[in-house]
C-alpha cells in the first residue's frame, strides 16, 4: 500500500481552501482594526474521548461547536505542515471550539498563541485507547490502516495486536505505510499533561456513572474546566447541563454502543499476549499515568 497521488493533490486542495479562509479572516481583522481571534482547543490523544469533552464545551453559554477536526495526520497517512494546522484554526469563527488531534511541540504551541487558544487536553488509559483504536480502523475505510487491518490480519485479536505494537515500515512489504506503537506515540501527546496553559484531564475522571465512573467527580471536573476558561456557572446549573446522562454519547460520529464510553473494556478483549507486548511497549507509561502500580496486572 502506498499513498496515492491523488490523495496528495487532494490535500493540497484542502489547504488552498483553509489558507484563502485564514488570509480573507486575517485581512478583514486588520482592515477593522479588530484584535486577533479567541479560540477553544479541544484536544486529545486520538481514541480518548475526544467528543465527551467537546459535549462539555459545546454545552457551555457563549462557545460555539466547528465542525472540522485539526489533526497532525490526514485519514490517508499523510503527516500535515504546520501551515496546515495555523490556517485550517484560522479559518475558525470567533469562539470556536477546535477539536483537535495535535501533538505537543514547538510548532504547535506556537500557533495556539497566534490565536490566543485556551486549551484543554484529554487522555485515557491506553489500553481502552488500543482497543477502541483497532475497531475504528476495522469499521473506517478511509482510514490509510483499513485494508491492511482488515486483508492482512484474520481477527480481532490480530488486529488489537497492530494497534498496541504498531506497523513497522515496509510492513507489508513495498508499504511506506506506519504506525509508532502505542507507548512511543503518546509521547509524542504527553507534553500537554504537564503543560501550564492547558487543562488536562483524565477520560475516567470525566466520564461519570453513566461510563462506570464518579458523577461527583466528573461535576468537579466541569468546574475546573470552567475556572480554565474563566466562565462562572452556579452549581445548580452545572449539575442541570452537565450531569453524565443530560449528555448522548450517540452524537459521536465513532460512537460504539457497547463499546465506547466505559472504563476498562480492554479487561474483555486482551489476552496473554496483548498484556505482554502492552507492558513491552507501554508498561511503564501506564505507571507514569496512574493507571497502574506495577506491571504486575
Amino acid at each position: 500500500m502506498s499513498y496515492q497521488l491523488q490523495d496528495v493533490i487532494r490535500l493540497h486542495g484542502r489547504d488552498l481552501v483553509f489558507a484563502t479562509k485564514y488570509w480573507q479572516q486575517k485581512l478583514s481583522a486588520q482592515l477593522q482594526g479588530q484584535t486577533s481571534k479567541s479560540l477553544i482547543l479541544c484536544n486529545s490523544f486520538p481514541k480518548s474521548g475526544t467528543h465527551l469533552l467537546y459535549q462539555i464545551l459545546y454545552s457551555i453559554p457563549g462557545l460555539q461547536k466547528w465542525n472540522d477536526i485539526v489533526s497532525v495526520q490526514a485519514l490517508c497517512g499523510v503527516m500535515n505542515t504546520v501551515s496546515h494546522v495555523r490556517w485550517k484554526i484560522g479559518s475558525a469563527p470567533e469562539g470556536s471550539i477546535i477539536r483537535s488531534h495535535l501533538m505537543y511541540c514547538n510548532e504547535v504551541l506556537d500557533v495556539l498563541r497566534e490565536f490566543h487558544c485556551r486549551s484543554l487536553f484529554i487522555y485515557r488509559d491506553l489500553r481502552d485507547v488500543a482497543v477502541s483504536h483497532a475497531r475504528w480502523v476495522t469499521k473506517e475505510e478511509r482510514i490509510f490502516l483499513h485494508d491492511i487491518y482488515t486483508k492482512q490480519y484474520a481477527d480481532f485479536d490480530q488486529q488489537l495486536m497492530r494497534s498496541i505494537e504498531g506497523l513497522p515500515l515496509g510492513s507489508p512489504f513495498g508499504s511506506n505505510v506506519s504506525q509508532p506503537d502505542i507507548g512511543m506515540d503518546f509521547s509524542r501527546w504527553k507534553g500537554w499533561i504537564d503543560d501550564p496553559n492547558t487543562y488536562a484531564v483524565k477520560f475516567e475522571d470525566l466520564v461519570g456513572e453513566r461510563g462506570g465512573g464518579s458523577e461527583d467527580k466528573r461535576l468537579y471536573i466541569v468546574e475546573q474546566i470552567l475556572d480554565h476558561l474563566n466562565i462562572s456557572l452556579s452549581n445548580q446549573e452545572i449539575k442541570d447541563k452537565f450531569a453524565s446522562y443530560v449528555l448522548s454519547p450517540e452524537e459521536s460520529h465513532t460512537f460504539k454502543k457497547g463499546g465506547k464510553g466505559s472504563i476498562g473494556g480492554w479487561k474483555t478483549r486482551f489476552n496473554k499476549s496483548h498484556k505482554a507486548a502492552f507492558k513491552r511497549v507501554a508498561g511503564q507509561t501506564l505507571i507514569d499515568l496512574g493507571y497502574e502500580q506495577d506491571l504486575h496486572w
